[in-house]
């Protein structure tokens, strides 16, 4: 392992980390200006403001954290599958985008990402 891929593992192990504390300010820090999010259920963001905005609006509803099960660190880059770990913070009468359920007020249920 090359001392860049290192950085990039510890940078990685604290984005993790500050998503899971669920402070938008705090994981929104290690999104560039000009980052964009892709996941099949929603549209593309445009850059960090959109993205983070979309974080607040499902963070409302949902308490999630991320778990990896599968992680590779290039140089300058990260690959991961994990799991997203929910739990509905409200009761939930619309079909969550990539279950197509809905959910009570403190079900839980994890969903591959």
């Amino acid at each position: 392992m090359s001392p860049s891929t290192s950085i990039v593992e510890e940078k990685f192990a604290a984005y993790i980390k500050a998503f899971n504390t669920h402070d938008i300010g705090l994981f929104g820090q290690y999104y560039a200006p000009e980052f964009q999010f892709h996941m099949s259920a929603f549209p593309p963001t445009k850059d960090r403001a959109s993205t983070l905005a979309l974080f607040e609006g499902g963070l409302a509803f949902f308490r999630e954290t991320i778990h990896p099960t599968w992680l590779l660190f290039g140089e300058h880059s990260v690959a991961m599958e994990a799991q997203m770990h929910s739990e509905a913070l409200v009761d939930v009468d619309f079909p969550f985008p990539f279950t197509g359920k809905t959910y009570r007020k403190g079900e839980k249920f994890v969903y591959p990402i």
